[in-house]
């Protein structure tokens, strides 16, 4: 993209960051943002509904941040969201976490009708997903799909135009009314 995603200017307004955080706060659950750009952190500190948490080096992918925010406890489930899905909604992610609730005990995945969003889920804490999570980073491997084989998930279908992952500059102009 050649910029940072989250700081982009949203369509509806504030930049992709914000936006997101407003599309959650509906939803009423902790909000938790893990960063390592202090520029994120800036723009939330005033908001005390989110616990801004800052990734120390090494950044190797969402793999290892999950690591670090996934809790040990198994009675507590985590919704892992990408600020590079601008076009999400609440209503979006109730749905996720409606087919999760139907099956607790897996990882709940979006599926765009083409292939997997593995960044859009709803994840149980505890075992086996917390023990395989450390195994494989400490084997050195940080591929998202390598663990989410490795661990109960079920694909969860959600609309297709939801869930625009903008990485390039075509993404951008596909946002563009």
């Amino acid at each position: 993209m050649g910029q940072d995603k989250a700081l982009l200017p949203h369509p509806e307004g504030g930049v992709w960051l914000t936006a997101l955080v407003e599309q959650m706060r509906p939803l009423a659950l902790p909000l938790q943002l893990l960063t390592r750009h202090q520029a994120h952190a800036d723009l939330l500190s005033d908001d005390p509904a989110i616990e801004v948490l800052m990734e120390p080096p090494p950044c190797n992918g969402p793999l290892q941040a999950l690591g670090r925010v996934l809790p040990a406890d198994s009675d507590q489930a985590l919704l892992v969201l990408p600020v590079d899905m601008p076009l999400i909604t609440t209503a979006v992610v109730q749905q996720l976490i409606a087919a999760w609730r139907q099956k607790p005990l897996h990882v709940a995945v979006a599926h765009d009708g083409s292939r997997l969003q593995p960044l859009l889920c709803v994840i149980p804490s505890g075992p086996p997903f917390q023990t395989e999570l450390l195994e494989q980073l400490d084997a050195g491997r940080l591929r998202w799909l390598d663990w989410l084989e490795r661990v109960p998930f079920q694909t969860v279908a959600l609309p297709p135009e939801a869930l625009l992952n903008a990485n390039g500059p075509e993404d951008l102009a596909a946002l563009k009314p």
